[in-house]
């Protein structure tokens, strides 16, 4: 049944037509054969599977986002906490907390920031003991006290809020409202800040700001002798060398954080959006057009080998015009038999297969880079949106060079992929080229190093993607920071995993242990459970044999049990041969049988492949159809089948010429 034309083509959802014909080309060069409709209704209903599980994909990926910016957006700041404090308790730092203390040789060190971005490092000594909180301690209540000079404090619920609006404007109105996020008067005009240095108790220095509106200033943190100490000089000098850099940024951060220029900022971000997101789009739909057209021309391709084949019979003259109507042939069809009495020249005819065997990989090349653009964009979007949230900026950055880094990771990968590569075929084919090995095992060692390299090279690209995704996982901003509870809850989700998929790690186990006691390798012919064939390949999980009508039968590694190998290191082969009852002296048959076997085991054309002359069993067996008698073939490994059907051929013609019937065979009717 042949394909349909191609000018009539059937209605398809959008993108569709370019996915099925490019699987329907992958198969049809892979089968050798002119297409079947049910081939392709296959793959149509694969691509259709495809594309809902891509949707589904799509729209998880987007729900995960949505949540993940409204995390951002709904983060609470800090609370802010007095200068002085008792001693902390005695506690497990977070995960956060603990990458944000670092020692340097007497001093515990931790960063305050400013809108996420570090703006200067407090210290507390190492010894235990000591008097005041440490270095984590202390940053955190810095950043709450300078977070009371830039950002709103909301101390009320929205349902609070709007229950005290409601009061002050219909039934108050003092104007005095509790919920005011400006009700400590530090907001203000970014100018209007400033940052002084004041003496403390116990004579340290103390870094305060002043704001219009309030009598007393508001204390930010104290400089102590442990920071002092760690910059190398007095701490008035370093509360003199602080006081510039936060009435800067602090006046820095008042000025972001202002209603028009959050308004300006969003609207920029906007911007960028749509067009990273118009080119997100562009790029979706050029790879379509991409694919669909490289399906056309692998299907036409495919199509004109069929054509050109001599066993193939000639194309239709429907066939030929609609493909030319299609676009497909230009004067004669491509692959299409040329019309009677139409010469076409050689190069003429080779130049279309040329153009189109270099524009099929230049269309892949193209494909792939569209692909990676696409992928590339999705991050970047990311990290824009999240570029767009006040204090976010550190986490942004780290969202855009994510795609850069995981390049990178990929390209180390592989790297690290081909010199595992090269050094375990160094050692394999070391280990294969052993001279002291015996002609036969030195051939089954050549079996096992085909089965043993295919193998380690999929070991290798699985060990490098494993480590590559573990690599990228890890360095996603926030997977550092989980918990001790979120990493058992993720060993326990593995745990579950592995329960779930238990049949796939018992392959994964059975097909090592397969591949290292040497129960077969690529090429032998082997029978699992009654199932024989041909070892065409040694997968991981599964074997694949291929059987005499040409079947190929997936066989997983852990149903491998019962393993009848009938090629390793040498063959054999019991020949059985009937004689009728009472028709010659069995004695004089045996005679017969052996002397054409060793006429057999001299002929040059034959012994090459045979290990030791054929073995004369005797009479096996008397039964009522006749007498069986039996020979044993031992042979070169894999040539058992010629040369029981050579042999048997000789001895039926040799048992012929000396007279000796075989059971069942009918006596010529005498004259």
């Amino acid at each position: 049944m042949s394909l349909p034309p191609p000018s009539r083509r059937q209605p398809q959802g959008r993108g569709a037509g370019g996915w099925n014909r490019a699987f329907f080309a992958f198969g049809l060069a892979g089968a050798g054969r002119p297409p079947q409709r049910e081939l392709l209704r296959t793959v149509r209903l694969r691509t259709v599977l495809l594309r809902t599980v891509l949707r589904r994909l799509v729209l998880l990926g987007g729900v995960l986002l949505v949540v993940l910016l409204a995390g951002l957006l709904s983060q609470t700041p800090l609370a802010a906490a007095p200068t002085t404090m008792a001693p902390p308790q005695a506690s497990a730092p977070r995960p956060q907390e603990a990458e944000d203390v670092h020692d340097s040789g007497s001093f515990h060190r931790a960063k305050v920031r400013i809108l996420g971005i570090p703006v200067l490092t407090v210290a507390s000594p190492v010894v235990t003991g000591s008097a005041g909180p440490d270095a984590r301690r202390r940053a955190q209540v810095i950043e709450g006290n300078l977070e009371l000079l830039y950002r709103a404090q909301e101390v009320c619920t929205e349902a609070e809020g709007l229950g005290e609006f409601i009061l002050d404007q219909f039934f108050l109105r003092n104007g005095q409202r509790a919920c005011d996020s400006n009700q400590l008067g530090l907001l203000g005009e970014p100018g209007a800040l400033k940052v002084e240095v004041a003496g403390g108790s116990g004579g340290l220095p103390v870094l305060q700001a002043r704001v219009p509106g309030r009598e007393l200033p508001l204390p930010l943190l104290s400089v102590t002798d442990d920071d002092a100490r760690l910059n190398g000089t007095t701490p008035q000098r370093l509360a003199e060398r602080w006081r510039p850099l936060l009435e800067q940024r602090l006046r820095f951060a008042r000025h972001l954080l202002e209603s028009g220029v959050l308004r300006r900022r969003f609207r920029t971000m906007a911007v960028l959006e749509l067009v990273l997101g118009g080119l997100l789009f562009a790029g979706l739909g050029l790879w379509s057009l991409v694919k669909r057209r490289l399906g056309q021309l692998e299907l036409r391709e495919v199509q004109a080998l069929a054509a050109s084949r001599p066993a193939s019979p000639p194309a239709p003259t429907t066939a030929v015009r609609s493909a030319t109507s299609a676009g497909l042939a230009n004067g004669t069809a491509q692959g299409a038999a040329p019309e009677p009495g139409v010469r076409v020249p050689a190069v003429a005819a080779d130049l279309p297969r040329r153009t189109s065997n270099l524009l099929i990989p230049a269309l892949h090349l193209l494909s792939r880079t569209l692909l990676a653009g696409v992928l590339l964009l999705l991050p970047l979007m990311v990290g824009v949106a999240v570029l767009a949230v006040p204090g976010q900026i550190p986490l942004a950055i780290d969202l855009l060079l994510q795609p850069f880094s995981v390049v990178g990771k990929l390209l180390v990968g592989w790297l690290l992929a081909l010199l595992l590569q090269a050094v375990l075929a160094a050692l394999l084919s070391q280990w294969n080229g052993n001279p002291s090995l015996a002609p036969e095992r030195r051939a089954r060692r050549n079996q096992r190093y085909r089965s043993l390299k295919r193998v380690v090279s999929r070991l290798v690209h699985l060990a490098c993607i494993a480590l590559v995704a573990l690599w990228v996982v890890v360095d996603i901003p926030g997977v550092r920071d989980l918990s001790n509870n979120a990493l058992l809850a993720s060993g326990a989700l593995l745990g579950a995993l592995a329960l779930v998929f238990q049949d796939l790690l018992r392959d994964f186990v059975a097909g090592l242990v397969l591949l290292l006691e040497d129960r077969y390798a690529i090429g032998d012919a082997i029978t699992i459970d009654g199932l024989s064939g041909e070892v065409i390949d040694v997968d991981l999980l599964s074997t694949q044999l291929r059987s005499r009508d040409q079947r190929v039968m997936v066989i997983p590694n852990n149903q491998c049990k019962r393993v009848v190998n009938t090629t390793k290191l040498r063959s054999g082969q019991e020949l059985r041969l009937s004689l009728a009852h009472g028709g010659a002296d069995p004695r004089r048959a045996l005679a017969v049988i052996s002397q054409a076997s060793e006429v057999f085991a001299a002929d040059p054309a034959w012994s090459a492949d045979l290990l030791e002359p054929p073995h004369l069993l005797g009479l096996r067996q008397v039964t009522p159809q006749g007498l069986e008698v039996a020979l044993v073939l031992v042979t070169r490994a894999g040539r058992q089948g010629p040369l029981e059907r050579e042999l048997l051929l000789r001895l039926v013609e040799a048992l012929q010429e000396a007279g000796i019937p075989l059971a069942g065979a009918v006596e010529p009717v005498k004259a």
